[in-house]
């Protein structure tokens, strides 16, 4: 289960990263090739607007409620699937099976904490700035 729980993670971070590069780095990233409307963080979010204007209110979707943000842009699915995925990655953490039954002193979570940290940042680091670039 730990390896489920820090590939869910480890995706989560990617996530991120997408959600990162579609807003700051749009122009400078591989999303250029795909379709901006969805893409574009600087302009995407207008999706969830009545002709991408926010004084006509938002879109509205089955029985008139308003259309999910998080069907509207890239940076919003991607943010929903980073917090699936982070709480996909608690869920299916268990420290027992890292540390083989034995009884886990204090710094052992403080020990997993910086590992998890240090994927996260890791593989947000590589996305971010090398895979999600041209």
């Amino acid at each position: 289960m730990i390896y489920i729980s820090l590939l869910l993670f480890l995706l989560a971070s990617i996530c991120n990263a997408v959600m990162d590069t579609s807003v700051h780095h749009y122009s400078t990233s591989i999303f250029t090739k795909l379709n901006p409307l969805w893409w574009n963080g600087e302009t995407s979010w207008k999706n969830k607007y009545v002709n991408g204007d926010s004084a006509q209110g938002r879109v509205k979707w089955l029985f008139g409620m308003n259309k999910p943000v998080q069907l509207t842009d890239a940076f919003h699915f991607f943010k929903m699937l980073m917090i699936v995925f982070i709480c996909g990655s608690i869920v299916t953490f268990n420290p027992s099976l890292v540390f083989i039954n034995l009884p886990i002193p204090w710094y052992t979570y403080l020990f997993v904490f910086f590992i998890y940290g240090f994927i996260w940042n890791m593989t947000f680091s590589l996305f971010y700035n090398k895979i999600l670039r041209k």
